[in-house]
């Protein structure tokens, strides 16, 4: 199972993330823009942080990867 730290540098590269995230970020998301998104979500300047601050990974689960998993799950 891979860490938070991978998951959160994994799914800007994803382009099922990408197409979610462009429901928040308007215009074509490019993996940078996923990256900052998720970032700017996290509250963090680096993905990094998510493994030390337990607010952010929260904030992860609950505004990021809940919530992309079950759009993901919608459609198909």
């Amino acid at each position: 199972m891979a860490t938070i730290v991978q998951l959160a540098g994994m799914l800007p590269r994803d382009p099922q993330f990408r197409a979610w995230a462009s429901e928040f970020i308007s215009g074509h998301v490019t993996v940078d823009d996923a990256a900052a998104f998720i970032r700017v979500v996290c509250q963090v300047e680096s993905r990094r942080q998510l493994a030390e601050d337990r607010e952010a990974e929260r904030r992860f689960h609950q505004l990021l990867r809940k919530p992309f998993v079950e759009w993901k799950s919608e459609q198909f």
